[in-house]
């Protein structure tokens, strides 16, 4: 079905609006190896082998906990070095602020803008529109790379989020993000790649849901087991302006 108009446009950010210099593992490798020097390949891959046990657990139920979010991914990263006998657990948590520390360093120097990024917000809000972005995962991860690429120059609103207690596609995401814009959903879309994140999230939220497919063989199978489908299928942002001002 066809979306309204939007007063309000909001953008994923990680392989939406912006990609990765390198891929995500690289990055913990060199977390590793900063604090722990060269131990081996086999305990390397002792250590990522720990940290995605502990980093898969806590995501679900991240919000469970009084623990905040990034203490929470702190810990993964002390836990996995006493998993291995890295650090004795007196260290550990010292060692896992620390590792957490060049990693939010590492990833936000680790994100540049997708070409036309830029540009599609730009010409948005100079054209009257809103402009937002809903982004999941943890607020100073990601407020880390959108202060280092300066994107708050460029919307209106930003909403991570943790900073409702629940991840994309869960519905509290979305309305914290329209409360913000002082949207109304009917009038607002979500441009993302994640099928079930963004496009269904957003239309089980009542907004539009555009789907992001730059390579242009996903769009096919990403949907196959959602009773949602996009409202458009974009392969660059610029279309998303063409849509949105046609």
């Amino acid at each position: 079905m066809r979306p309204s108009p939007p007063s309000t446009v909001f953008f994923d950010l990680d392989e939406t609006l912006v990609e990765n210099r390198r891929p995500i593992p690289e990055l913990f490798r060199d977390v590793y190896t900063a604090f722990t020097g060269t131990l081996g390949e086999e305990h390397e891959n002792a250590y990522f082998a720990a940290l995605r046990i502990h980093a898969g657990h806590i995501w679900d139920k991240m919000f469970e906990s009084d623990i905040s979010p990034e203490q929470q991914f702190a810990n993964c990263f002390s836990q996995a070095a006493i998993d291995i006998d890295v650090v004795d657990a007196e260290a550990a948590d010292q060692l896992g602020n620390a590792m957490l520390d060049e990693y939010i360093r590492l990833s936000s120097a680790n994100v540049v803008p997708h070409h036309d990024a830029i540009a599609t917000l730009n010409n948005l809000r100079e054209a009257g529109f809103g402009v937002g972005i809903i982004t999941n995962g943890i607020e100073r991860v990601q407020s880390g790379k959108i202060a280092h690429l300066e994107l708050s120059q460029h919307v209106d609103h930003i909403t991570i989020s943790a900073q409702a207690r629940a991840h994309k596609p869960r519905l509290e995401v979305f309305k914290l993000a329209l409360e913000r814009a002082n949207a109304d959903a009917s009038q607002a879309w979500q441009v993302g790649d994640h099928a079930t994140n963004d496009v269904a999230g957003a239309i089980r939220a009542g907004m539009g849901g555009i789907f992001y497919d730059p390579a242009g063989h996903r769009r096919h199978s990403a949907f196959d087991d959602l009773p949602e489908q996009p409202s458009h299928t974009v392969s660059s942002l610029k279309e998303v302006f063409d849509l949105a001002t046609r």
